[in-house]
């Protein structure tokens, strides 16, 4: 028997109690560029995906162990400390891997894959793993992303359990921790990931991020590239920060928060209008003149209007995004009369209204502002 859920099903799966059974025998999971595999234990994961589900379009698989009605926490989870030892032990024989209920996903229509799995033991879970196991040669060139639910312990044995497995896999930064104490948030934390991570544009989006820098009389745009340190600089926007100048050829802010970064991040060169992250000591570096390529600093885009103003930025910047909504019909006039609210592609959803209630769970643009609905 297997479980394949299709988004809809997956959230009345959710609201249900762990005791129901939805069974779509010998169905298979068709359609849509982004596939979401979990496999939940004491349903925080489950939980999670419903959330996720909520704010992306995308196919659901649950992993399930072939031996039901398994007490993994008993005896201080005993059967699931022996499992993961197992595994340990001899990681390359299919043997060391408990069976897990049979799955049948043609895995060549996801160009994305997101892995949810609760740690066990410091480990993935170890039916999780056995999913991966079987096919993670088939996830490689795919885009990964990976979240983690535990209760405490962090999740780096997990994410190296994952890329061990998914050999050729195409791993997002950030990974997303979810810790059991933050499932009741886990719809904020969600929102932020997808934006980070660029799994929350749809499948023909063409978006591009691009971002303003002003000091209320000159200002400069900067066009984005799709790196992890770019994401996670455009997730935390608008910020006004203090702008600084350094070095004779550069102004440079410090964010609001740490800008995350990961193995796709680009060194080189900074020719004059490069927009950059220099990592060793979390600042954001703007060039009016060049500069040569230096370890751990990570180019985020270049200008594309207002390079010559860079040099004469100061006191207090107000950085935000621009132009990356899809959104055109936004005015004044609009505002004034009450919401003006959009889907994330630039489609109308409420234009005069004096509340969100009704809307479908989700991430909204509201009068120009993101906003999530529950």
């Amino acid at each position: 028997m297997k479980r394949i859920l299709s988004i809809i099903m997956l959230i009345v799966a959710v609201a249900c109690s762990s005791t129901d059974d939805i069974d779509l025998n010998a169905q298979t999971v068709d359609g849509g560029k982004t596939l979401v595999v979990y496999y939940s234990f004491t349903n925080n994961v489950r939980t999670i995906v419903g959330e996720l589900s909520k704010q992306i379009s995308a196919d659901v698989v649950e992993v399930e162990p072939a031996e039901e009605g398994l007490d993994y926490a008993a005896n201080n989870y005993e059967i699931g400390s022996s499992l993961i030892a197992a595994i340990r032990e001899h990681p390359n024989d299919a043997a060391s891997y408990p069976a897990i209920k049979p799955v049948s996903v043609d895995f060549s229509r996801y160009d994305n894959v997101i892995v949810a799995a609760p740690l066990w033991w410091s480990q993935m879970a170890a039916p999780m793993q056995s999913f991966l196991f079987k096919f993670g040669k088939e996830l490689s060139g795919k885009k990964i992303g990976l979240i983690v639910s535990s209760s405490s312990t962090g999740i780096s044995a997990v994410v190296g359990d994952a890329k061990r497995l998914i050999v050729g896999g195409q791993f997002v930064e950030p990974n997303l921790w979810i810790r059991s104490s933050q499932v009741k948030n886990a719809a904020d934390m969600i929102s932020k990931w997808l934006v980070q991570t660029g799994f929350n544009k749809s499948e023909n989006s063409a978006e591009t991020m691009r971002i303003k820098v002003s000091d209320g009389t000159k200002s400069v745009t900067f066009e984005l590239n799709a790196t992890s340190a770019a994401k996670s600089l455009y997730s935390m926007l608008p910020m006004e920060v203090a702008v600084e100048n350094y070095g004779g050829n550069e102004k440079i802010f410090y964010p609001t928060q740490t800008v995350a970064h990961g193995s796709d991040c680009i060194e080189g060169d900074c020719p004059v209008g490069t927009l950059a992250l220099f990592s060793p000591w979390g600042n954001v570096v703007m060039y009016y003149g060049a500069a040569s390529r230096y370890s751990g600093l990570y180019i985020l885009g270049h200008a594309i209007d207002g390079t010559q103003k860079i040099k004469d930025l100061t006191g207090t910047i107000k950085v935000e995004a621009v132009g990356t909504t899809g959104i055109t019909e936004i005015n004044a006039r609009e505002e004034q009369r009450g919401f003006t609210v959009y889907t994330l592609d630039g489609r109308r959803v409420v234009a005069e209204a004096d509340s969100l209630t009704g809307l479908p769970s989700g991430v909204y643009v509201v009068n120009g502002k993101k906003q999530v609905v529950r």
